[in-house]
């Protein structure tokens, strides 16, 4: 049953409305929501600044902040996620700001999307992007351990590049569609969403991103953590990598 679900969502993609999150242009938003039956508040806030004098005088500073509130029907989140980091010579410098709406349609897996963003990076020379868009989700796996999500939307872009003499705009309409599921077993958790955008102008356009996270229960309170991140753009600005990843893992101790 659950492979001719997956069967359909994956035909099902190439035929609906839909967005995405991520790494560097994408912004993944699925490992950011509620996915339990609880309604109400929940949220966090992080900010961290340090200065540290060798050589250089060097800075870091981090501020990110998630708000959810959910209904049966209703759905708002609200984030952002700024960062920056050097002195002299600047080695991180981006910003984030997301907001999303979601109506759950009569009571059913699916569930209609509105969402927004703007952001920046300047190590991508990516000196302004903003976007709106809409789209559908659909939840058509759900079982206590196990959740599958599948969504499309469309969504307008525009971007500036900074470049020399002069920057560079783009403006386009992107088809955005994603594919995501939530596994918790007794003895393991794994969690990943991937994604697909490409421009409705030019299929030969498209950005693909990814995000997968396995926990591995060893002890009662001790867990191992591997997380893969992945992100490829078909067309990236001029002296910037077509595709770049970033993998971590370590050990997860839990208090309670």
């Amino acid at each position: 049953m659950l492979y001719l679900k997956l069967k359909s969502a994956l035909l099902l993609l190439p035929c609906l409305f839909i967005f995405n999150e991520g790494q560097t242009q994408v912004v993944n938003i699925e490992n950011k929501r509620i996915y339990d039956d609880t309604s109400g508040w929940s949220g966090t806030v992080e900010a961290s600044f340090s200065a540290q004098q060798t050589k250089d005088l060097l800075f870091a500073l981090n501020f990110k902040h998630l708000i959810q509130y959910k209904t049966r029907k209703h759905y708002y989140l609200v984030m952002s996620d700024l960062r920056y980091s050097g002195g002299r010579i600047v080695y991180a410098n981006s910003g984030m700001a997301h907001a999303r709406y979601a109506y759950r349609i009569k009571n059913g897996p699916w569930k209609w999307e509105s969402y927004s963003q703007v952001q920046y990076n300047q190590l991508l020379l990516q000196k302004l992007r903003t976007l709106v868009g809409t789209g559908l989700r659909w939840k058509f796996y759900d079982q206590k351990e196990s959740k599958f999500f599948a969504g499309s939307s469309v969504f307008f872009e525009y971007e500036e590049i900074q470049r020399d003499p002069t920057n560079t705009y783009n403006n386009t309409f992107r088809w955005s569609n994603y594919l995501s599921w939530f596994i918790n077993r007794p003895t393991y958790s794994f969690t990943a969403a991937t994604y697909y955008q490409p421009s409705l102008a030019d299929f030969k356009d498209f950005r693909i991103s990814g995000q997968y996270t396995y926990l591995f229960k060893m002890k009662k309170r001790v867990d191992f953590k591997f997380e893969l991140t992945g992100f490829y753009d078909s067309r990236p600005p001029e002296t910037v990598r077509d595709f770049t990843f970033s993998s971590t893992f370590g050990i997860v101790l839990r208090l309670k």
